[in-house]
């Protein structure tokens, strides 16, 4: 069975001979793909999801059909792998020369960044730990002896972010007991730290810091890559 979407937008210059085009989808599920593809059709185009073979067809003029083409070709790439740093940091309103040397295993842009944004001076990395793994994975994961990381990794979107489902920072008490003290959602973008702050206060002299950074490699995309075959 098909599903065919027609859009109700029209576009100037959207005369001449409807053409088709046909694309498979190796690496995602077609259904991702229309919401790419609707916006470009004009009042006389289609596209339909053939699910049996994860295949879309757009009818439309040649240049939508071309546009479309290429965007599903740069859309249709393989799962990347997403690392992750994740570090635990006290940070203290310690003035003494103590606070102007840098904690070992926090880079000194990370260091200045946080006073930047924090009034705390001083930073000590208690933990921290490296992760990797595939879009729409679990992961769990102990950050050195005391805390505790969980979360579902979410879709690289297009502006270079992933949602991080389910973020849980936890942390084992003197008596056993894990506590949470982190239990959201997350919107992450991609090569930029984000910092969690937690204080019992506004006015405490103390507060525990998660600092997590994603990156990744893009994979080449078939558009390219036959580019370079033709070369």
């Amino acid at each position: 069975m098909a599903t065919i979407l027609v859009s109700p937008a029209v576009v100037a210059n959207e005369s001449g001979p409807i053409v088709t085009g046909t694309f498979t989808l190796q690496h995602r599920a077609a259904s991702e793909a229309i919401d790419l593809i609707h916006p470009l059709l004009t009042a006389r185009g289609a596209v339909e999801l053939r699910p049996v073979d994860n295949t879309l067809v757009i009818r439309d003029i040649f240049e939508t059909v071309d546009r479309a083409l290429v965007l599903l070709a740069e859309f249709d790439l393989p799962a990347p792998t997403l690392r992750f740093e994740v570090r635990v940091v006290r940070a203290g309103l310690d003035r003494t020369d103590k606070a102007n040397q840098v904690a070992e295993g926090l880079p000194p842009p990370l260091v200045d960044r946080l006073r930047e944004l924090l009034r705390y001076e001083s930073f000590e990395l208690l933990s921290g730990t490296d992760l990797a793994a595939p879009e729409n994975q679990q992961l769990e994961a102990w950050i050195g002896a005391d805390f505790q990381i969980r979360f579902r990794v979410g879709v690289v979107q297009v502006d270079r972010r992933v949602k991080l489902y389910g973020f849980q920072v936890a942390r084992r008490e003197p008596d056993g007991e894990v506590e949470v003290l982190i239990h959201t959602n997350l919107s992450l973008w991609l090569d930029k730290p984000m910092i969690l702050g937690l204080a019992r206060t506004e006015s405490s002299e103390q507060a525990l810091m998660v600092v997590i950074h994603c990156t990744y490699e893009k994979p080449l995309n078939r558009a390219r890559a036959m580019a370079g075959d033709r070369d």
